[in-house]
């Protein structure tokens, strides 16, 4: 993304993301992600090329943004301040809390749009890359003896797992459930 989202936004700018954002949710309500094209999205949002080229390199690059605006909506709070043993259920729920605030709207996409095509595994690499910085500080140290990136990649993997199984591939599950089986895999089956 060429502008730079951790920096203060002008009103005009987050005026504009805003319309592209719309825009291509609502796009992606009607057809599959990869036959709307970047006219498509100008024309829907009111803004030229020009100005959609000066944000996003391309139609990827606004998904991945529009992925971003969505998980800004969720109540990701900082792990390091949740008991150790609480941490992957607070991960999960938030990461679960997200896809369950946006249901209506992945229920509309996912009509257009298969579960193993390019926009899903977008989302499902967004999500992982979320869960994985959480991840991080959720690491227990003292039980394993390999590095914490690595852990982090296994927790975040196995919570990837678990909310793809529940959300994206149409198995539900209550939270209890979710909390069962992220911890059971993180367990070694147990």
């Amino acid at each position: 993304m060429k502008k730079d989202l951790n920096g203060r936004l002008t009103r005009g700018t987050i005026r504009t993301l805003d319309a592209f954002f719309d825009a291509m949710m609502g796009l992606l309500r009607t057809k599959p992600f990869t036959a709307i094209s970047v006219n498509e999205l100008c024309e829907a949002s009111s803004y030229p090329r020009a100005t959609f080229y000066n944000y996003f390199d391309d139609r990827d690059d606004l998904m991945h943004y529009c992925w971003i605006a969505l998980a800004g909506r969720a109540n990701m709070i900082d792990l390091e301040s949740v008991e150790p043993e609480r941490r992957v259920d607070v991960a999960l729920d938030a990461m679960a809390d997200l896809l369950e605030s946006n249901a209506d709207l992945l229920a509309a996409i996912l009509e257009h749009n298969p579960a193993d095509g390019p926009l899903f595994i977008g989302l499902r690499t967004f999500i992982a890359e979320r869960t994985r910085i959480l991840m991080r500080t959720c690491t227990d140290h003292e039980r394993h003896e390999l590095p914490d990136e690595l852990i982090a990649d296994h927790y975040a993997s196995t919570l990837m797992l678990v909310l793809d199984w529940a959300y994206l591939r149409g198995h539900t599950l209550t939270r209890t459930q979710l909390h069962h089986y992220a911890h059971a895999l993180l367990n070694d089956g147990e």
